[in-house]
């Protein structure tokens, strides 16, 4: 026979600190990546800078209510401390809207860079509207749902007002996690097919998608929360009730956070195994990634620092649409060793086709036309 838990608060600390955590980290690691290392921080890493600062104050106020009886039964609690913890618990609600809407927008936008094919611009267009429209209507919802607000958590200790019943906001609720899946798994199924038409080989066009498409993770909480919805009509002993809703919420934000900051290391991780390899050598790579463009698109290109040995990388490029265009592979002064290949300073290398079959290195400054024809 199971025993029921009298007290979920910890459960709620434990979800609330260990997404916390992982998502500053990610966040930290996804700005150093994107000022440091690309030096290109575009409005998708804005917005998720955003959607990260309302998720700091949705945990804090979280674990900020578990002192105050967010998890606990209405009976084990002071009757003062029963409003209180619904205050907190009502706080949470406008900041996580604001999260996801702020996280919507920065993943819509950091696929727009990529996306190329009109069709696929428009899907993406499309899920961004939907999502932030019905999110601003979710938010606006939830705040006015009672008349003052407060009247939320005073309608315990006597205060006058009124609430809109309860079954419009359960739901809304599940209309808003409907809109949520639908637009976490367009997400996260869509880069797939972005990078299936660029230059590089299959393994690659692999990990990019996958990487890409981890997002769709944070789905599986809002699958894994719909169930607990219907406890949000449990006025009697809400603060113990709704704790499902609390938890996988946090999940859910949480994991969206990560794993769309986690999407974005790749320059980082192989900048740092790069130089890992490269460490018992005098002389290291200063800067592995250009410099590039505030609106530009990614597809693979050669770096301009002919001292990195990963210039064959996905980086941002401002040319991409346009047909034509100019790239000149400048040479290197010392050393380079690209796989069992070696050549000594002043020599170029010629680089056709996007393969790396047949490639060649001759003396002199290569300049090479490339073409890019933009698909509808």
């Amino acid at each position: 026979m199971t025993v029921p838990v009298r007290d979920k608060g910890p459960a709620v600390l434990g979800v609330a600190g260990l997404f916390l955590t992982l998502s500053t980290i990610a966040i930290i690691l996804r700005t150093y990546c994107r000022i440091v290392v690309v030096r290109n921080f575009g409005y998708d890493d804005y917005f998720a800078v955003i959607a990260w600062v309302f998720f700091v104050f949705f945990c804090t106020f979280a674990i900020t209510g578990v002192h105050h009886g967010t998890g606990q039964h209405a009976s084990a609690l002071p009757p003062a401390e029963i409003p209180v913890g619904l205050k907190w618990w009502w706080a949470c609600e406008p900041v996580y809207v604001l999260a996801n809407m702020s996280l919507k927008l920065s993943i819509g936008i950091f696929l727009l860079r990529i996306a190329v094919a009109r069709t696929h611009r428009l899907i993406i267009y499309t899920v961004i509207v939907v999502s932030e429209v019905y999110g601003a209507a979710y938010f606006l919802l939830f705040c006015l749902q009672c008349i003052p607000s407060k009247y939320f958590w005073t309608q315990y200790t006597g205060g006058s007002g009124s609430c809109m019943n309860t079954k419009i906001i359960i739901d809304a609720t599940y209309v808003y996690s409907a809109i949520s899946c639908w637009a976490d798994w367009t997400l996260g199924v869509i880069p797939v097919f972005l990078v299936w038409n660029l230059q590089m080989n299959s393994r690659t066009k692999l990990s990019v998608g996958c990487i890409l498409a981890v997002g769709a993770v944070a789905s599986t909480a809002t699958i894994i929360r719909i169930p607990y919805v219907k406890n949000l009509g449990d006025v009697a002993d809400f603060l113990y009730a709704t704790t499902g809703v609390a938890i996988w919420s946090t999940s859910e934000t949480g994991i969206g956070i990560t794993a769309s900051c986690v999407a974005t290391l790749r320059p980082l991780f192989r900048t740092f195994f790069m130089r890992t390899a490269a460490g018992s050598s005098s002389q290291g790579p200063s800067n592995v990634w250009p410099k590039s463009g505030g609106n530009s698109g990614y597809i693979r290109s050669k770096s301009n620092n002919a001292h990195s040995p990963f210039n064959d990388e996905i980086a941002l490029r401002t040319d991409v649409g346009k047909v034509g265009g100019v790239t000149t592979v400048v040479g290197c002064d010392r050393d380079v060793e690209l796989g069992e290949k070696k050549r000594s300073g002043g020599q170029r290398w010629n680089h056709s086709n996007g393969s790396s079959e047949g490639s060649h290195w001759e003396e002199g400054i290569m300049k090479t036309v490339e073409s890019t024809q933009r698909t509808h």
